[in-house]
């Protein structure tokens, strides 16, 4: 019976280490709550040394050490991102926890990236009013930060200048003006590819 009740009180304070690491990501909480982690991870070991016969007991326990590694993997992430710079933590009032990656600087009057889903290809504007190339930057930077690759470093302008002297190439390579711009993802990175527009 004991044995029970330390399990329940270890997935119960692991839901409450989990509020308290989406406080923490919103600037609720000043600190890290490792105290409490480090505990919870004592625990864990502590419990998963006890050998007993009662399978419900060991399922039990195997399920909530599961659920807590996920949780770590996915603190883990952020709190890289937050070390890098890629992810900027605030705090809203009253709705669910936000951490979202920074973008990168934009010019006065840019659009802001449209939200995409992840694909391992999609299609972007041809390149070639201002319009278009600030549309295909966004889609490129919005494409990178579902991958968690930096967007450090990233400008519209450099994007425009690299685009376009590709561009150039192209056209005079395959005699047309009808060039597309296309985003790959490949084994987690974000790649650009230009090719003629059949």
């Amino acid at each position: 019976m004991s044995l029970r009740k330390d399990i329940d009180t270890l997935d119960k304070d692991i839901a409450r280490l989990r509020i308290e690491y989406e406080q923490y990501f919103m600037r609720v909480l000043k600190r890290e709550p490792i105290k409490l982690r480090a505990d919870i991870e004592r625990r864990i070991l502590r419990l998963s040394n006890n050998s007993t016969s009662n399978t419900a007991h060991k399922f039990k326990l195997n399920s909530i050490v599961a659920k807590y590694n996920s949780y770590k993997q996915y603190w883990g992430r952020i709190l890289r991102a937050i070390e890098e710079g890629t992810y900027t933590r605030r705090a809203e009032g009253g709705g669910a926890p936000i951490a979202s990656i920074k973008p990168p600087p934009e010019p006065t009057g840019a659009k802001k990236p449209e939200k995409q889903t992840r694909q391992a290809k999609e299609e972007l504007p041809k390149t070639g009013a201002d319009d278009s190339m600030e549309k295909a930057y966004s889609k490129y930077v919005e494409s990178r930060k579902e991958q968690n690759e930096s967007v450090k470093g990233l400008s519209l302008d450099k994007f425009t200048r690299n685009i376009e002297a590709s561009k150039k190439k192209i056209e005079e390579k395959y005699k047309t003006k009808n060039v597309e711009v296309k985003v790959t993802v490949k084994d987690g990175k974000t790649k650009l590819t230009l090719k003629p527009k059949k």
